[in-house]
């Protein structure tokens, strides 16, 4: 997610992106009694169709909701042999390390296109010019994380971090694919966990929420390798003018739109299913505390 602008509005911190507002705050940090009205007067006001959050995070049983998180300590005796054994590989072929923004802007355009190839997304590639810009833009929270090959010095990866409100979300990161096979990844996680949970004591780190629109595998690797679990919540969303109704309307046709391959589509289908999930969280379980 590499380029965005926060607004604030009813004291929570927001970014727009394809017309949606969602929070840039951690999903502890939101206020569990936001109401839709506050966030349907937030849509009119920015021209957003429409506004999606959570409340209740990590306090309900489980839901069609969730965010990857892990909350206890990296430690590498703690991982299966075979991820010890591929994180200390990693670590022999990267140099992984906090870095300036500046130095993101100077170096990491090339891994953004290489690794910009390997995603299916309805962004467009940036040019370099306007990769420099968007990097500049990032909130002031954000810090960067980059692996470099031990023997080029080039870099291959670079992570973009937000952190705020006690915890860190991983919000983009970006692989050379030619790197990925010599355990890169393994090396990147394992560090930035250690740093942040074990070195400045954050209450979790993120890699966000479960997709709507695609299958991730980086959710599954994490669970699998480095002992991170399902924080679940309850999905909110808020309509703008027009859109809610439509959203009805539609609906009950969603599992044929779902099928079709047509872009615009593809897109409301993506809209459908978080209102299925939004109508399947409505009445969780709250945990006992």
């Amino acid at each position: 997610m590499i380029g965005y602008k926060s607004i604030v509005y009813a004291k929570v911190v927001w970014r727009r992106h394809y017309g949606v507002l969602v929070p840039v705050q951690m999903p502890h940090a939101i206020p569990d009694k936001l109401s839709s009205h506050k966030v349907r007067l937030g849509l009119v006001r920015t021209g957003s169709m429409l506004g999606r959050w959570e409340e209740l995070f990590d306090q309900v049983g489980e839901t069609d909701w969730w965010h990857i998180i892990k909350d206890d300590l990296e430690d590498l005796s703690n991982l299966s042999s075979n991820t010890r054994s591929k994180v200390r590989r990693g670590l022999k072929n990267y140099q992984v390390a906090p870095e300036s923004r500046q130095v993101v802007v100077n170096e990491g355009y090339e891994v953004y296109r290489a690794a910009f190839r390997r995603y299916r997304t309805f962004d467009q590639l940036l040019s370099a010019l306007d990769f420099q810009d968007a990097v500049e833009s990032l909130p002031a929270q954000t810090e960067f994380w980059v692996a470099r090959s031990l023997k080029t010095g080039q870099m291959v990866a670079f992570s973009e971090n937000l952190v705020r409100d006690g915890a860190v979300f991983y919000d983009t990161i970006w692989f050379n694919p030619t790197a990925l096979k010599s355990y890169v990844g393994y090396a990147l996680f394992h560090e930035m966990n250690k740093h942040y949970l074990n070195g400045r004591g954050f209450r979790y780190v993120s890699d966000g929420a479960r997709s709507i629109s695609h299958q991730t595998n980086v959710h599954q690797f994490l669970q699998e390798k480095f002992g991170f679990r399902r924080a679940y919540a309850r999905l909110r969303v808020a309509y703008a003018p027009g859109i809610g109704m439509a959203v009805v309307m539609l609906y009950p046709f969603r599992r044929w739109i779902e099928k079709s391959k047509l872009s615009l589509l593809q897109k409301i289908s993506i809209v459908l299913e978080q209102e299925r999930i939004r109508r399947a969280c409505a009445n969780v379980k709250i945990l006992a505390e």
